[in-house]
């Protein structure tokens, strides 16, 4: 196959020859079979080896993307958390708001302690489906945080709607068995009783509906309720009109101290020193103020929620029609003047225009406003 060969090369003039044996022939052949399959593999192993960097960065695109996508997905779900520890801590200063209006007779330092009992946790955000290393994850600490946040100011609500429903609706309840007791109805002093339109403004802090969850909105509207009613329960005379005295007459049937016959007494006799101090026994304005039959010298005070008092056979006035006054207020001085025995006080309470005994009104309420 590779018989002996003579090359002839002429080069300027010259003519030289070549030999080519056959060994020469043969491993010029496998020398360059040689190289023909380096060549080929080297080509396999480049392209080969450009595959693969090609699918590595593929698959570094793609890792990058699905971690970007899982960053994004952590910071969406930290803002939503954020989202909800902000309105939840609105709604927690809007409790502490309530805490702080309500009423005197229920306000109770045992508030302090709001939080400590309740299993609630926040279901909104879920973030135990996730599969990722967290232990080491910035973003992962920080939600966690947020969600513990998040949790404990809801236990802490949860309690404080629980404690203060059970005491606005103790303390209305209280209200209204008094009420009843004293032969009132709250709801027909709270429909003759208007709040007072002047004295009043500051900046608006509106509480927007739609910012307030269902328990915020009911503890609201309760404690309107409650605060509403204390206003009109505020001005109901539930003190006696004078300090040095003795009741000796009660409300009621009783035999007339002039005629000795039975006969209906709409108050109730306090019998004193004359020109003895009487007080106004709440807040109001002098309807009528001088002489009136035998009531002699006679006060009439409207409390504007349907109460009126009236304080007869007084020695002196010491007050106005139209004025405005006080609880506590003096208003007169104990005598004897009109149908009168001797120096006394006839005190009488009067709601829608009806009188109603004295003594039941401040047995009832007394302990209770």
């Amino acid at each position: 196959m590779f018989p002996k060969r003579q090359f002839i090369v002429r080069q300027n003039g010259e003519i030289k020859y070549i030999k080519a044996s056959s060994k020469v022939q043969l491993s010029l052949v496998i020398l360059m079979a040689l190289t023909f399959t380096w060549l080929s593999f080297s080509s396999l192993k480049y392209f080969s080896l450009n595959d693969q960097v090609s699918q590595s960065q593929n698959q570094l695109y793609q890792s990058q993307a699905s971690l970007d996508q899982l960053v994004l997905k952590y910071q969406d779900k930290q803002s939503q958390l954020q989202q909800q520890l902000l309105q939840v801590q609105e709604q927690q200063e809007l409790l502490q708001n309530v805490l702080d209006s309500l009423p005197a007779a229920i306000a109770d330092p045992k508030h302090e302690t709001i939080g400590q009992t309740s299993d609630a946790t926040p279901a909104d955000i879920d973030l135990s489906a996730e599969t990722t290393s967290k232990t080491d994850d910035p973003i992962w600490s920080v939600m966690q945080q947020s969600q513990t946040d998040l949790a404990q100011l809801k236990k802490k609500q949860q309690f404080s709607y629980h404690q203060l429903e059970q005491q606005i609706n103790k303390r209305k309840q209280v209200l209204e068995q008094a009420m009843r007791l004293a032969g009132v109805s709250s709801a027909s002093v709270l429909k003759q009783w208007s709040a007072p339109a002047l004295g009043q403004g500051g900046p608006l802090n509106q509480v927007l509906a739609e910012e307030l969850d269902i328990d915020n909105k009911n503890l609201i509207e309760k404690l309107l309720s409650l605060t509403e009613l204390e206003a009109a329960l505020s001005n109901i005379p539930v003190i006696f009109p004078a300090k040095d005295y003795y009741i000796s007459s009660l409300f009621g049937i009783r035999k007339d101290p002039m005629l000795k016959h039975p006969a209906m007494h709409k108050g109730i006799d306090m019998a004193g020193w004359i020109k003895t101090e009487i007080f106004a026994s709440a807040d109001g304005t002098v309807r009528r103020a001088g002489r009136n039959g035998s009531y002699g010298r006679f006060i009439e005070i409207d409390h504007h929620n349907g109460f009126m008092t009236r304080f007869g056979h007084l020695h002196k006035i010491k007050v106005k029609k139209g004025q405005k006054v006080s609880k506590d207020d003096v208003i007169g001085l104990m005598g004897s003047s009109g149908r009168s025995t001797s120096t006394h006080l006839h005190y009488e309470v009067l709601f829608n225009n009806k009188q109603i005994n004295p003594l039941s009104l401040i047995k009832a309420l007394k302990n209770v406003l």
